[in-house]
């Protein structure tokens, strides 16, 4: 469940909170890349979308993903009480998001002068099951992932990744599997395991955990 308690300083380690200002609680940047929609919705390239969608309906405190002027091709959700902005992508393919992405990077900066500011990276992760969750530091690589290679070229790795278990298929090769939809059964894993941990996950880095961390 997501909750904000305040802000409450973690204990500081070599590697973590390296560009963080005190005093100043994170303002983060929340974005899923996916396939344009509703032509890919459904997919498993498409998971981070859905994720995003599915706990910001459960979520009174975020107010609705709506169509935004300031961030062209995205769905946004704009949330200032929390420190943070949700955006769902609906226009560009997965391989060319670092444009869109490192243009709403820069307007998302712009509107928290003073914060430290972060940027989070929902997706679809091959190299773990559904029902799986994997949070992965600054600099990590971006596992051939496209829509990640894109987003590293544009703005460079430093952001934080949370990955979505989508499975390898035994049959059909990554690209053909990527853009396939889920079997109820897995569509039930999802909902059962995955959405609870991507929520608790999203609290924990209101409170500064993950964001900051580098490789």
């Amino acid at each position: 469940m997501l909750r904000y308690v305040g802000w409450i300083w973690p204990q500081q380690t070599p590697r973590q909170f390296s560009t963080l200002k005190e005093g100043k609680p994170p303002a983060i940047l929340f974005a899923s890349i996916a396939n344009p929609v509703p032509q890919y919705s459904g997919t498993r390239h498409n998971v981070g979308n859905w994720a995003l969608e599915e706990i910001i309906k459960k979520r009174t405190e975020i107010p609705p993903l709506k169509s935004s002027s300031r961030y062209r091709g995205f769905h946004a959700s704009e949330c200032p009480s929390l420190n943070c902005e949700f955006l769902k992508s609906t226009s560009s393919f997965m391989n060319l998001q670092g444009r869109p992405i490192g243009k709403a990077w820069n307007q998302f900066q712009k509107s928290y002068p003073g914060h430290s500011t972060a940027l989070v990276i929902l997706h679809d992760e091959i190299e773990i099951a559904p029902g799986k969750v994997q949070v992965r530091r600054q600099n990590t690589s971006a596992r051939g992932h496209n829509g990640l290679r894109s987003i590293d070229k544009a703005v460079g790795p430093g952001y934080t990744k949370i990955g979505i278990g989508v499975g390898k298929s035994d049959t059909l090769p990554v690209d053909k599997h990527v853009l396939s939809k889920f079997t109820p059964e897995e569509l039930e894993l999802l909902t059962e395991k995955s959405l609870p941990q991507v929520d608790s996950i999203i609290g924990d880095m209101l409170q500064g955990k993950y964001i900051y961390e580098k490789q």
